[in-house]
Protein backbone atom coordinates (compact mmCIF):
# COMPACT_ATOMS: atom_id res chain seq x y z
CA UNK A 1 0.00 0.00 0.00
CA UNK A 2 1.67 3.53 -0.73
CA UNK A 3 1.41 6.63 1.08
CA UNK A 4 -1.71 8.09 -0.92
CA UNK A 5 -3.67 5.01 -0.87
CA UNK A 6 -2.91 4.97 2.99
CA UNK A 7 -3.44 8.89 3.52
CA UNK A 8 -6.60 8.30 1.62
CA UNK A 9 -7.91 5.76 3.76
CA UNK A 10 -7.50 7.90 7.06
CA UNK A 11 -9.22 10.69 5.29
CA UNK A 12 -11.91 8.47 4.74
CA UNK A 13 -11.93 7.27 8.45
CA UNK A 14 -11.46 10.77 9.53
CA UNK A 15 -14.45 12.29 7.67
CA UNK A 16 -16.49 8.91 8.96
CA UNK A 17 -15.68 9.44 12.76
CA UNK A 18 -16.54 12.97 12.29
CA UNK A 19 -19.73 11.95 10.94
CA UNK A 20 -20.52 9.20 13.65
CA UNK A 21 -19.87 12.01 16.61
CA UNK A 22 -21.96 14.63 15.21
CA UNK A 23 -24.60 11.58 14.61
CA UNK A 24 -24.47 10.85 17.95
CA UNK A 25 -24.27 14.30 19.74
CA UNK A 26 -27.44 15.06 17.58
CA UNK A 27 -29.26 12.06 19.18
CA UNK A 28 -27.94 12.52 22.59
CA UNK A 29 -29.15 16.55 22.64
CA UNK A 30 -32.45 15.39 21.11
CA UNK A 31 -33.05 12.46 23.76
CA UNK A 32 -31.78 15.11 26.50
CA UNK A 33 -34.38 17.96 25.12
CA UNK A 34 -37.52 15.60 24.92
CA UNK A 35 -36.52 14.71 28.69
CA UNK A 36 -36.68 18.20 29.86
CA UNK A 37 -39.86 18.72 27.83
CA UNK A 38 -41.37 15.21 29.56
CA UNK A 39 -40.03 16.43 32.88
CA UNK A 40 -41.58 19.75 32.18
CA UNK A 41 -44.97 18.66 31.32
CA UNK A 42 -45.24 16.29 34.67
CA UNK A 43 -44.20 19.21 36.62
CA UNK A 44 -47.10 20.42 36.09
CA UNK A 45 -49.46 17.77 36.25
CA UNK A 46 -52.53 18.37 38.38
CA UNK A 47 -52.90 15.34 40.70
CA UNK A 48 -54.92 12.42 40.19
CA UNK A 49 -56.90 10.37 42.70
CA UNK A 50 -54.80 7.38 43.65
CA UNK A 51 -57.30 5.70 46.12
CA UNK A 52 -58.48 3.27 43.54
CA UNK A 53 -54.85 1.66 42.44
CA UNK A 54 -54.30 -1.77 42.55
CA UNK A 55 -52.94 -1.58 46.11
CA UNK A 56 -51.58 -5.36 47.14
CA UNK A 57 -53.30 -6.49 50.68
CA UNK A 58 -51.21 -9.11 52.31
CA UNK A 59 -52.95 -12.13 53.54
CA UNK A 60 -51.69 -12.59 57.24
CA UNK A 61 -54.27 -15.74 58.04
CA UNK A 62 -52.06 -17.51 55.01
CA UNK A 63 -48.80 -17.02 56.94
CA UNK A 64 -47.03 -18.64 60.01
CA UNK A 65 -47.21 -16.11 62.80
CA UNK A 66 -46.11 -18.51 65.63
CA UNK A 67 -42.21 -17.86 67.33
CA UNK A 68 -40.20 -20.22 66.46
CA UNK A 69 -36.48 -21.13 67.83
CA UNK A 70 -34.81 -19.35 65.21
CA UNK A 71 -34.29 -15.40 65.95
CA UNK A 72 -33.55 -14.54 62.83
CA UNK A 73 -37.23 -15.76 61.02
CA UNK A 74 -39.36 -14.40 63.83
CA UNK A 75 -37.62 -11.19 62.75
CA UNK A 76 -38.36 -11.62 59.39
CA UNK A 77 -42.27 -12.36 60.17
CA UNK A 78 -42.42 -9.04 62.35
CA UNK A 79 -41.15 -7.18 59.33
CA UNK A 80 -43.79 -8.51 57.09
CA UNK A 81 -46.12 -7.90 59.98
CA UNK A 82 -45.22 -4.32 60.42
CA UNK A 83 -46.20 -3.70 56.56
CA UNK A 84 -49.45 -5.02 56.92
CA UNK A 85 -51.68 -1.67 57.59
CA UNK A 86 -49.39 0.25 54.86
CA UNK A 87 -50.22 0.64 51.68
CA UNK A 88 -48.04 -1.61 48.94
CA UNK A 89 -47.83 -0.90 45.12
CA UNK A 90 -45.58 -2.24 42.77
CA UNK A 91 -44.59 0.86 40.13
CA UNK A 92 -41.33 -0.73 39.46
CA UNK A 93 -41.83 -0.34 36.04
CA UNK A 94 -42.35 3.74 36.29
CA UNK A 95 -39.72 6.01 36.26
CA UNK A 96 -40.38 9.32 38.37
CA UNK A 97 -41.05 11.28 35.51
CA UNK A 98 -43.98 9.03 34.11
CA UNK A 99 -45.40 8.65 37.97
CA UNK A 100 -45.82 12.63 37.79
CA UNK A 101 -47.58 12.74 34.36
CA UNK A 102 -49.68 9.87 34.95
CA UNK A 103 -50.79 10.76 38.78
CA UNK A 104 -49.73 14.75 39.78
CA UNK A 105 -45.89 15.59 40.83
CA UNK A 106 -47.74 16.20 44.48
CA UNK A 107 -48.36 12.24 44.45
CA UNK A 108 -44.73 11.13 44.11
CA UNK A 109 -43.33 10.98 47.40
CA UNK A 110 -46.75 9.09 48.73
CA UNK A 111 -46.60 7.34 45.28
CA UNK A 112 -42.42 6.49 46.08
CA UNK A 113 -43.07 5.20 49.87
CA UNK A 114 -45.97 2.81 48.84
CA UNK A 115 -43.34 1.11 46.31
CA UNK A 116 -40.67 1.23 48.75
CA UNK A 117 -42.78 -1.00 50.94
CA UNK A 118 -43.67 -3.09 47.71
CA UNK A 119 -39.98 -4.14 47.63
CA UNK A 120 -39.74 -4.25 51.10
CA UNK A 121 -42.44 -7.08 51.44
CA UNK A 122 -41.05 -9.11 48.33
CA UNK A 123 -37.44 -8.92 49.66
CA UNK A 124 -38.14 -10.02 53.27
CA UNK A 125 -40.88 -12.70 52.12
CA UNK A 126 -38.33 -14.26 49.71
CA UNK A 127 -35.91 -14.06 53.07
CA UNK A 128 -38.24 -15.59 54.94
CA UNK A 129 -39.64 -18.18 52.77
CA UNK A 130 -35.67 -19.66 52.10
CA UNK A 131 -34.30 -19.23 55.87
CA UNK A 132 -37.37 -21.44 56.89
CA UNK A 133 -36.41 -23.69 53.84
CA UNK A 134 -32.60 -23.91 54.96
CA UNK A 135 -33.85 -24.24 58.37
CA UNK A 136 -35.96 -27.24 57.89
CA UNK A 137 -39.55 -25.74 57.81
CA UNK A 138 -40.58 -26.94 54.56
CA UNK A 139 -44.19 -26.56 55.05
CA UNK A 140 -43.75 -22.77 56.35
CA UNK A 141 -41.86 -21.87 53.57
CA UNK A 142 -44.13 -22.55 50.93
CA UNK A 143 -47.25 -20.93 52.67
CA UNK A 144 -44.23 -18.00 52.87
CA UNK A 145 -43.21 -17.89 49.16
CA UNK A 146 -46.94 -18.68 48.00
CA UNK A 147 -48.28 -15.70 49.84
CA UNK A 148 -45.21 -13.97 47.87
CA UNK A 149 -46.81 -14.87 44.44
CA UNK A 150 -49.93 -14.13 45.46
CA UNK A 151 -48.69 -10.40 46.30
CA UNK A 152 -47.10 -10.48 42.76
CA UNK A 153 -43.23 -10.82 43.61
CA UNK A 154 -41.17 -10.06 41.10
CA UNK A 155 -38.18 -11.71 42.86
CA UNK A 156 -36.84 -14.79 40.66
CA UNK A 157 -35.79 -16.56 43.39
CA UNK A 158 -39.02 -17.01 45.41
CA UNK A 159 -40.76 -19.16 42.11
CA UNK A 160 -37.45 -20.79 41.64
CA UNK A 161 -37.22 -21.82 45.32
CA UNK A 162 -41.01 -22.20 45.04
CA UNK A 163 -40.83 -24.98 42.16
CA UNK A 164 -37.89 -26.64 44.23
CA UNK A 165 -40.33 -27.14 47.38
CA UNK A 166 -42.98 -28.40 44.62
CA UNK A 167 -41.17 -30.78 43.15
CA UNK A 168 -40.29 -32.15 46.72
CA UNK A 169 -43.43 -33.48 46.90
CA UNK A 170 -43.89 -34.43 43.60
CA UNK A 171 -46.07 -32.05 42.51
CA UNK A 172 -45.61 -31.02 38.62
CA UNK A 173 -49.12 -29.16 37.99
CA UNK A 174 -47.82 -26.74 40.64
CA UNK A 175 -44.97 -25.61 39.16
CA UNK A 176 -46.75 -25.63 35.30
CA UNK A 177 -49.67 -23.11 37.34
CA UNK A 178 -46.46 -21.33 38.57
CA UNK A 179 -45.05 -20.80 34.93
CA UNK A 180 -48.37 -19.72 34.02
CA UNK A 181 -48.58 -16.92 36.20
CA UNK A 182 -44.84 -16.20 35.45
CA UNK A 183 -46.16 -15.90 31.76
CA UNK A 184 -48.98 -13.58 32.66
CA UNK A 185 -46.82 -11.22 35.23
CA UNK A 186 -44.35 -8.45 34.14
CA UNK A 187 -41.10 -9.79 35.35
CA UNK A 188 -38.22 -9.12 33.47
CA UNK A 189 -36.58 -11.95 30.85
CA UNK A 190 -39.47 -14.49 31.71
CA UNK A 191 -38.90 -16.57 29.44
CA UNK A 192 -35.91 -17.28 30.75
CA UNK A 193 -37.41 -18.14 33.87
CA UNK A 194 -40.14 -20.12 32.86
CA UNK A 195 -37.55 -22.06 30.83
CA UNK A 196 -35.39 -22.76 34.41
CA UNK A 197 -39.08 -23.49 36.13
CA UNK A 198 -39.51 -26.50 33.63
CA UNK A 199 -36.14 -27.89 34.61
CA UNK A 200 -38.20 -28.80 38.11
CA UNK A 201 -40.25 -30.70 36.35
CA UNK A 202 -38.22 -33.67 35.84
CA UNK A 203 -38.31 -36.03 38.60
CA UNK A 204 -33.95 -36.21 39.02
CA UNK A 205 -34.47 -31.96 39.78
CA UNK A 206 -33.59 -31.75 43.22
Amino acid sequence: MNLFMSVSILLVFVVWLNYQIKKTTKLSNKSRDEFWKKESLANQKRPEDISGLDYINIPIDKLPMDDLSDDTINSYRDTIFSLFNKKILNLSSFSNTELKLKYGVSNLKILSEYDDNYTKLVSFLQKWGERLYTQGYLNEAQAVLEVAIDCKTDVRKTYLLLAKIYAKQSSPEKILALIDKVTLSNIQDKEDLSSKLKEYISPDKS
